[in-house]
Order: structure tokens, then C-alpha cells, then sequence
């Protein structure tokens, strides 16, 4: 069921990588665990495209974060894929 993103509100983390992921990235974690400022060891989430070559680091993002459009612009050129948008009145 494709998520509904349009100027406002800003998307949610979780809302994005529903999209990237439908829109052919993968969402990967880090294979190597690492270690946080409160000690504890983790993997890194991050999503990746094989378009590009390149990856999104969601390391810093809790899934019910919303991100500015211009952030989500950036991920789209780094991925090289463009989400659809809702209708802007």
C-alpha cells in the first residue's frame, strides 16, 4: 500500500524507507558491530542503492523522526531514485 507523502507534513523515517525500499533501494545493516556513545554494540542501518552505488546512513534517525524535504531530496540523489509525491494544492 504505497504511503501518502506530500509537502506537508514531513515524511517520517519509517514512511521513507518504505518508499526507497518500493522504489528498488535495500535497506542493510552495517555486517560489523559498533559501538555507541552509552557503550552498547549495535549495527548501523542504512539504505543502499545499487543505481548508484551508493548508500544513506540511518544511523542518526529514529523511525518516527520527520525529515525536511530538502534532506529528503538529498537521499534521492544520493540513491538516485525520485519517491512519489502527493498533490500539492
Amino acid at each position: 500500500m504505497p504511503v501518502p507523502v506530500g509537502p506537508w507534513p514531513w515524511p517520517t523515517v519509517r514512511e521513507l524507507k518504505t518508499l526507497f525500499v518500493a522504489m528498488g533501494c535495500e535497506l542493510r545493516e552495517t555486517k560489523s558491530l559498533v559501538v555507541d556513545e552509552e557503550g552498547s554494540a549495535r549495527t548501523i542501518p542504512f539504505l543502499y542503492s545499487e543505481l548508484t552505488d551508493d548508500f544513506v546512513s540511518l544511523r542518526d534517525y529514529d523511525d518516527d523522526d520527520r525529515l525536511s524535504w530538502l534532506e529528503v531530496e538529498n537521499w534521492e540523489r544520493r540513491l538516485g531514485v525520485q519517491i512519489p509525491r502527493g498533490e500539492t494544492n
